[in-house]
């Protein structure tokens, strides 16, 4: 496991260990100076001790390698250990989407520069978002795009990439019937409708490069909710100017709100997806927890 001096420590997918260029930034980290301890988890409990072990033993840094999955088991595990050691997190961008990555501002095409910013950067306390306790830090969706995500095989979203996500050509093409539900507001009043997606950012990104919550930012201590209503749209382009407008109140399908917690009730068992990850349930409570995790952000991620 961990050794005790140890500061940085990189928890890589276990598909992304024997590519080359993984290799090479790994071997440029280390030519740079860089003491970092590689570790290959083989599945989620093992990734969950490392990181706490880790912790325990004085790590500094945490680095997740791999996608949004991997990302989202490293987030857990960290917001399970104790605050006060300090553990910053990086990240190592080897996913198909890199939707985090792409909001946060690490270039995914540049492994040796991304690790070396994981490795070195300065840390900016971020929000995290919390789902009936489980935790995200970039976007949970739901509806009909959690169900194409979590039913697209690995071969077809590692061939077609963000296309492998398209939940609008999935709707259009087999003609999904909406959800009907409702948002409860923190005062106990609810919006009820029905949907076919939404999309609870806490950065903006999901699905491939969708910027599904364009008013979303890493440090306000809002989570942003987008929902997709159940009219069906005549073309992607009204969605494409109304995302590009969010609040405004002429828009026709798109409901915006920043919340800091809210509840999705759902009439029947509806997907949502944490990071990549799938959950499925009828009633979802979220919470956003602002500052909760310090994270190595790219320049633009910083800043925006």
């Amino acid at each position: 496991m961990a050794k005790k001096n140890r500061k940085t420590c990189l928890v890589l997918h276990k598909k992304s260990c024997t590519r080359p260029e993984v290799k090479a930034a790994v071997k440029h980290a280390r030519q740079s100076g860089i003491d970092i301890d590689v570790y290959i988890p083989w599945n989620g409990r093992s990734l969950r001790d490392y990181v706490r072990q880790s912790i325990k033993n004085g790590a500094e840094r945490i680095i997740a390698g791999g996608g949004d999955g991997t990302l989202n088991a490293v987030v857990n595990a960290m917001m399970k250990q104790d605050k006060s050691r300090g553990a910053s997190l990086g990240i190592l961008p080897l996913g198909t989407a890199n939707d985090f990555a792409r909001g946060a501002g690490i270039d995914s095409n540049d492994l040796g520069g991304a690790l070396l910013l994981a490795c070195t950067g300065k840390p900016t306390k971020v929000d995290v978002g919390r789902m009936n306790g489980q935790h995200f830090i970039n976007v949970a969706s739901a509806g009909f795009g959690a169900e194409v995500t979590a039913s697209t095989p690995q071969d077809m979203k590692k061939s077609l990439g963000g296309a492998a996500y398209s939940i609008m050509g999935f709707v259009k093409a087999f003609h999904l019937e909406p959800y009907e539900g409702r948002l409860v507001l923190p005062d106990g009043t609810a919006e009820e409708g029905s949907m076919l997606v939404m999309a609870v950012g806490n950065s903006r990104f999901a699905g491939g490069g969708y910027n599904v919550a364009p008013q979303a930012s890493l440090t306000d201590g809002l989570l942003d909710v987008a929902v997709l209503s159940g009219s069906r749209p005549t073309s992607m382009n009204r969605i494409t100017a109304e995302l590009r407008d969010p609040t405004n109140a002429q828009n026709e399908h798109l409901l915006y709100r920043q919340l800091s917690k809210f509840r999705i009730e759902s009439k029947k068992p509806m997907h949502v997806n944490l990071d990549g990850e799938p959950v499925q349930g009828v009633s979802f409570d979220f919470h956003c927890c602002p500052g909760a995790l310090p994270v190595v952000l790219g320049e633009s991620g910083a800043n925006g």
